[in-house]
């Protein structure tokens, strides 16, 4: 842009991204806003386009829900952490009287910051509190896309680690080992981690995965892989993930006590909905409704799938057995005739040359010689002398 230049998009994210009574909008929000607000504002000078802008903090929270609701279907409901920030800046808490001022001129360039601030205060576990710029400092260094940045934050907060070490977590999970922070500084939260480069250098290794240890079904290498976890967490000194990781284990085998079949099942679901998370919920209710197998619950899919399977084997046979017992009663329906026709031998012999009760390789009429056809012994009769 040319000195001097006007430019609408640069002017939105130089006053989107200026602070107003002590704090600063959520990227997220800010990055919608503007293309809200580039819908209708002039693009014709900065007088203009200060005109049509919002002049009080109601008009800027209708714009903010405006904004969001373009992109609800993507995003969902405005998290707390995003809709708190806006009315602080806003002006509508009772203690600010002022709306924010626009940026001047002199900002242009400044353009939209990064992710600095996120909700105020907000109570963990109902014991200690983690304000806004410690969420920040937690998000520091994760790569999230602008869709999970709310799941991100909540699920720092309800692990109360970094969103580096959630992602670090998740990984050491599918591999079960504690591995140095550079292996997944370039993972993506919320990512499938069973196609990460190191779980498939591990496989063709010939080594485990959690993958793999769940779908063999074998409980004690199961076992043994989260207390192995859980163990080398605690020697390293990281007490949280040594403490999610145990109390996951132990949550998960006491629901699922005597029930070898179910505990597979939701722990494969777990993981494919928590993938790339950490351990964000010890033990998820909702899971465990629709996967367990209980009295009246139905199968899982998989065994529905073996149930299938048995049950077309089944027709196979006794589509054999009804072939087989058609056969049989043709030969009965016909042993039954001949009973009742006694010229036909009455017998299960039946000689298609004269019809009699043997077989044809014994019939007498076939060795019978024919008329004309090769030359009869001579028969010598002895008699003896008396």
């Amino acid at each position: 842009m040319a000195e001097g230049e006007f430019n609408a998009d640069t002017v939105l994210g130089a006053i989107l991204g200026k602070e107003a009574n002590g704090v600063s909008l959520h990227t997220v929000l800010v990055t919608h806003t503007k293309t809200h607000l580039l819908t209708f504002v002039s693009d014709e000078g900065e007088i203009q386009l200060m005109a049509d802008m919002p002049a009080s903090p109601p008009e800027w929270m209708e714009t903010f829900a405006e904004a969001w609701a373009k992109v609800a279907d993507r995003l969902g409901p405005m998290p707390a952490v995003v809709s708190k920030r806006a009315t602080t800046w806003a002006g509508m808490d009772a203690d600010v009287k002022e709306p924010p001022k626009p940026a001047a001129a002199t900002a242009w360039s400044s353009g939209a910051p990064g992710v600095k601030s996120y909700s105020a205060v907000k109570t963990v576990a109902g014991k200690s509190s983690m304000t806004d710029d410690k969420v920040a400092e937690m998000m520091d260094g994760l790569i999230v896309s602008d869709h999970d940045v709310p799941k991100a934050i909540e699920d720092i907060l309800a692990q109360r680690i970094s969103g580096v070490r959630c992602v670090a977590l998740s990984l050491a999970l599918m591999s079960g080992h504690v591995h140095p922070a550079g292996e997944s500084s370039e993972l993506r939260f919320g990512s499938d981690l069973r196609l990460c480069p190191l779980i498939r250098q591990q496989r063709k290794a010939g080594v485990q995965s959690l993958d793999d240890i769940v779908k063999a079904k074998n409980k004690r290498e199961l076992s043994v892989h989260y207390s192995r976890l859980a163990k080398e967490y605690n020697e390293r000194g990281m007490i949280e993930e040594a403490t999610l990781v145990s109390q996951f284990w132990a949550e998960s085998t006491s629901t699922f006590e005597g029930d070898d079949a179910g505990l597979f099942t939701y722990v494969s679901e777990w993981n494919r909905s928590y993938a790339g998370r950490g351990i964000p919920k010890i033990l998820d209710t909702d899971l465990i409704l629709r996967h367990r197998k209980a009295d009246g619950g139905g199968a899982s899919s998989s065994e529905l799938k073996k149930v299938e399977d048995a049950v077309k084997s089944a027709e196979k046979l006794l589509n054999k057995s009804e072939e087989r017992n058609n056969a049989l009663m043709k030969r009965l329906q016909k042993l039954e005739a001949k009973a009742d026709n006694p010229g036909g031998g009455g017998g299960d012999k039946s000689c298609f040359i004269c019809g009699g009760d043997h077989l044809a390789r014994n019939c007498p009429e076939k060795k019978k010689p024919k008329p004309g056809k090769g030359k009869e012994k001579e028969v010598v009769i002895v008699e003896d002398d008396e």
